[in-house]
């Protein structure tokens, strides 16, 4: 009866381990579920133009996925409407695991706002990839000199009402900017813009007055005096930019992080959201390649599971939703 019984046990504990951990062969060792995926080409959308924050960090860890998946890891460039257009193109593809959607915070915004009637609970979160670099507030020094302070520029604008241009991705997270810094009391002209690769041809060609962009992408146009820096975007201060206070510390209610995520179809099947997912944790966490290119971009690795980077946007969105009716007024 004993022996029985020991049997019964261990069977039952087999059984356990097997559900825990998924298929497994007659050896006991993990067997892939996913068909034999990836067997093609994998396409990334990256729903802004090319040189922006999203599409660079997607083009750095594309190219070591290629080798990790032993498949060609593609990008795709469609910009458009807030980020939504690439969205909406990869929400409808088929959910087989070839078509990836890069996005973070911008696609609550286009949700919250009414733009769209979709949002992150119609894909498959895949993992949080990557955290961009700060966003921050930029002039050109050249355009207005004498512009050193966040609060110069405030000053400016109450002065003359409407005649500085800052600039705002409608339905992207650059919108919430737009309305924070106009209900703290600036008084903007705020136009609409593409994606950061496009915001940095603008403030450069003095297109514009003020924009937003990512620390790694003005680096060099600071050291040369061309951009001058006037509020860091982020929550908090960061260990990059000590010296430069957050729109938060200046008395504006708007603080966020770029947290680049991968996205797949809704319906996608699970093994492959986690084969992709455990590819990129792969990388993100033993590569000393990209651990340099990311340190270049003033970024450190950043990782997040499907749990855990549903729970961060389903985070994300309740607050948003807290302060729906003031993003709707624009």
């Amino acid at each position: 009866m004993k022996k029985v019984l020991m049997t019964i046990l261990a069977s039952v504990f087999a059984l356990s381990a097997l559900v825990a951990n998924g298929t497994a062969d007659k050896k006991g060792e993990a067997v892939d579920t996913t068909g034999g995926w990836p067997k093609k080409a994998i396409n990334i959308v990256v729903p802004f133009a090319a040189g922006g924050n999203s599409d660079v960090n997607a083009r750095t860890i594309a190219k070591y996925l290629t080798k990790e998946l032993k498949q060609p890891v593609v990008i795709t460039n469609v910009a458009g409407s807030g980020g939504t257009i690439g969205a909406a193109q990869v929400k409808n593809a088929a959910p087989d695991g070839y078509t990836v959607l890069v996005h973070q915070i911008s696609m609550h915004m286009a949700q919250v706002s009414g733009m769209v009637d979709f949002g992150y609970m119609d894909f498959e979160p895949v993992c949080v990839f990557s955290r961009a670099s700060d966003e921050v507030l930029i002039v050109n020094t050249e355009q207005h000199p004498d512009w050193n302070t966040y609060e110069d520029v405030v000053n400016a604008t109450k002065k003359e009402p409407g005649k500085y241009k800052l600039t705002a991705n409608t339905g992207a997270s650059t919108q919430w900017i737009g309305i924070a810094v106009q209900a703290a009391g600036a008084q903007f002209n705020v136009v609409s813009s593409g994606g950061s690769g496009e915001r940095l041809q603008l403030i450069l060609g003095n297109h514009v007055d003020v924009t937003e962009l990512n620390f790694s992408q003005i680096v060099d146009y600071v050291k040369e005096r061309k951009i001058k820096i006037l509020a860091n975007v982020s929550a908090e201060r960061s260990s990059t930019l000590r010296d430069v206070p957050t729109l938060k510390e200046l008395g504006v209610d708007c603080g966020y992080s770029y947290d680049n995520t991968f996205f797949m179809p809704k319906g996608t099947d699970q093994a492959i959201v986690n084969k992709f997912a455990e590819a990129c944790e792969k990388i993100i966490t033993s590569n000393a390649d990209y651990k340099v290119e990311m340190l270049k971009l003033y970024q450190e690795p950043n990782y997040k599971n499907p749990s855990d980077t549903k729970a961060l946007y389903q985070s994300q969105y309740e607050d948003l939703m807290k302060i729906q009716d003031q993003i709707k007024k624009k």
